[in-house]
Formats: C-alpha cells, sequence, structure tokens
C-alpha cells in the first residue's frame, strides 16, 4: 500500500499509492459505520476518521439507519415557550450577540411581574417553560426561586427547564450555598430540567480564548453531575463553527458522553450552530450548511447513550432543521411563540421565531416523518 511506482495512462500519472489509500478509506469507513450500526460503541478515534474521511452519503445513511433503529419515523416536538428575563449580563464572551448594557439598544431587564404577566397571556396548552438569560449581576438563586414558584402557580400543569449551569453557578456563588443545596432548593420552587448552553466548547485552550471569566469545563459538567445526582435531568450543547477545529468538536462530545457514563441524566445533545451577526467574531465566516449536516450525522452515531439529538430550528432555519431529520436529528424542539433573541441577534434567518403546532407537524411530515408530541421528559403525547 506504500508502493511509489507510478502508472503512466494516457500521459497521465496514476500513483497506486493514491488509489490504494481511497481504497484503503472506502474499506475503513463501510467498517466502521457497519460496526456501529450493529451496536458497537463509535471511538473517539473512529469518529474523527468518519468526521476527516467519510463520505457525506455514507455518513448520512448510516445516521439515518441509526435514528431509524431507535424512533422509526418517529420525530418529536413540544409546545413550549422561552423566557429569557434580561440580556444584562457579567460575561462578554466574544461569540455572543445577546448581551447588551443598560445603555445600550435593545436592551431589557423584566421584572418577575412582567415575566408573569407575558406567561399569563400564553395558550394554556403550553408544555414547557424555557428560562435562560444573561448572567444578570444583582439577582441571585433567592431571585430565580420566587420566579419559579410564581410560573407554577399560574401555569401548574407546565414543566420548567431552566437555567445553565452558568447561571446556577453564579446565582448560588451570590447567595453563599453550594451547588447541590442551590439546585435543590429550585427543585423544591419547580425546577424540571436543566437547559444545555454555557458548555460551548470545553478545550481549555478555545474557551479562554472565547470566554475566559466562564470558568472552564469542569464548571459545566460539575453543576450538571449535581442535577443528575438530585434526578433533575439536562440537555448538553456544543458550540460549533467559529475558532475551534473538528478534533475539539470530538473531544467536546467524548467528555459529554463520559458523564453520561457515569449518570444517564442528559435527554438531548443540541449542537449549536455559531452565527456571526453583531458580535466581536463577526469576521468569522459560517460553516457551509454541508458542514451541519456532517456534524448532526457523527452525533447521532457517537452518542449512544444520549437519545436524543434536536435541531433546534430558531439557530438554523426551520427548513434546514427539517433537512437535518435526515441525518440523525429526532427532535425539532417546538412553538417558541417568538420568545427568543438569542439566534435572532445573531443573524438567524428566523427573525421571529415562531411556529404553529399545525406547521411543525407539516414540516415534519413533509420530509415523510411521523410528528409526535412530547413533554419535558420525552413522553409522548399524540
Amino acid at each position: 500500500m506504500t508502493s511509489l511506482y507510478n502508472l503512466k495512462v494516457k500521459g497521465t500519472f496514476v500513483s497506486f499509492t493514491f488509489l490504494f489509500n481511497i481504497m484503503d478509506i472506502k474499506k475503513k469507513e463501510i467498517s466502521v459505520l457497519k460496526s456501529c450500526l450493529s451496536g458497537h460503541r463509535l471511538s473517539v478515534n473512529d469518529a474523527l476518521f468518519l468526521y476527516k474521511h467519510a463520505s457525506l452519503a455514507g455518513l448520512i445513511q448510516a445516521a439515518f439507519k441509526y435514528k431509524y433503529q431507535l424512533y422509526g419515523k418517529k420525530v418529536f416536538y413540544i409546545q413550549n415557550v422561552h423566557v429569557e428575563p434580561t440580556n444584562y449580563c457579567v460575561y462578554k464572551c466574544k461569540f455572543c450577540s445577546f448581551h447588551k448594557e443598560p445603555n445600550e439598544q435593545n436592551f431589557w431587564e423584566d421584572n418577575i411581574k412582567q415575566i408573569i404577566e407575558n406567561i399569563s397571556k400564553l395558550p394554556k396548552t403550553i408544555k414547557e417553560i424555557h428560562i435562560t438569560g444573561g448572567v444578570h449581576p444583582h439577582r441571585d438563586l433567592y431571585w430565580y426561586i420566587r420566579l419559579l414558584k410564581q410560573i407554577k402557580e399560574i401555569v401548574p400543569a407546565a414543566q420548567i427547564k431552566a437555567f445553565t449551569a452558568i447561571e446556577i453557578h453564579y446565582m448560588c456563588k451570590k447567595a453563599n450555598v453550594s451547588i447541590g443545596e442551590g439546585l435543590l432548593m429550585l427543585k423544591k420552587a419547580g425546577l424540571d430540567s436543566l437547559a444545555g448552553g454555557g458548555a460551548e466548547i470545553f478545550n481549555s485552550e478555545i474557551r479562554n480564548q472565547l470566554c475566559p471569566e466562564k470558568g472552564d469545563a469542569s464548571l459545566w459538567l460539575n453543576v450538571h453531575k449535581e442535577a443528575h445526582k438530585l434526578g433533575i435531568v439536562s440537555n448538553a450543547t456544543m458550540l460549533y463553527g467559529h475558532i475551534e477545529n473538528m478534533e475539539h468538536r470530538i473531544e467536546h462530545m467524548a467528555i459529554i458522553r463520559a458523564l453520561q457514563d457515569e449518570t444517564n441524566g442528559f435527554n438531548c445533545f443540541i449542537p449549536l450552530k455559531f452565527r456571526n451577526q453583531q458580535n466581536p467574531l463577526s469576521e468569522i465566516k459560517e460553516l457551509p450548511f454541508l458542514e451541519d449536516v456532517r456534524l448532526f450525522a457523527i452525533s447521532r452515531l457517537f452518542f449512544d447513550t444520549i437519545p436524543h439529538i434536536k435541531a433546534y430550528w430558531p439557530m438554523i432555519g426551520r427548513d434546514k432543521a427539517a433537512v437535518l431529520l435526515n441525518t440523525g436529528a429526532d427532535d425539532l424542539d417546538g412553538t417558541i411563540y417568538d420568545s427568543t433573541k438569542i439566534y435572532t441577534l445573531a443573524g438567524s434567518e428566523e427573525q421571529k421565531p415562531m411556529i404553529s403546532v399545525e406547521d411543525l407537524k407539516a414540516l415534519i411530515l413533509n420530509e415523510k416523518f411521523i410528528p409526535v408530541e412530547r413533554d419535558l421528559f420525552y413522553k409522548e403525547l399524540s
């Protein structure tokens, strides 16, 4: 296979080495994908190999089969709304378009009364309330406990997924309680699940360039580990397409998978694409959609113990998210009700992210899948 002999064909030199290498790569691709589909765990090295060398068609086909083995033609959605209390934040992450200072345009700082009034106007069919926002310098654990309790009073049937690990760490530190104590207090107030944001990229070199004040990977992992100990499930995310590379992505995913092996507390993995408007990294060109496809397929094959892969449509656009249902994603998130600005401000195609249940179902049906309504815990409701 390492021969350097050349064959002259019609005036063109064709390297035996090159041809043999292509054959070897294809052979290995087939072998790795076959092993994965038969139930063997994809190693970090094999994941990197597939990321770098596998054909996109081969990856898509394998991820589709893997997903089909789990759920058949089902695709999940939820009737949900986001609550973003403020975009005031103590951190100034370079990828962020959401952060605003009080004297800047588009700044907001809703109080509990305003939030409750907004929630009270929502349809009674809402199943999930998702709360994340800026890490406010003057709001501690007890402010958020009051918020959760008042939400539960007006929509007792709705489940609450709230707060990134970064928010949890800050509010607990401000209140001078441990992470475990703070989480238990939040759970008693109505918290059902943690949001998965704030993970960004775990690699320390990259993280120090993007968000040095935010804490290292161990901070994020410890909060989720403590939550899982208390029976609080969560999601996991990865921000990709900025200054990191594919090795950093697989490293990040491997760390999440290792924690899942220990706690089994993650419901879902959500790849979040970096969007480049209105932030200090705006000079970075966004990844082409085919790279999104490749990552979603790899994610489905890699996470053998995390049940769901979400294509978050407000981040990438509803049409592209629908396409990703064919490459391993089995969840489209939900109705949203024009309640999130995080990706709107960063330049997402979805500038008013709202979709009716009927249109969400039609989006899924158009890709030849079966729409299934779920709750926060992925209990099927339809």
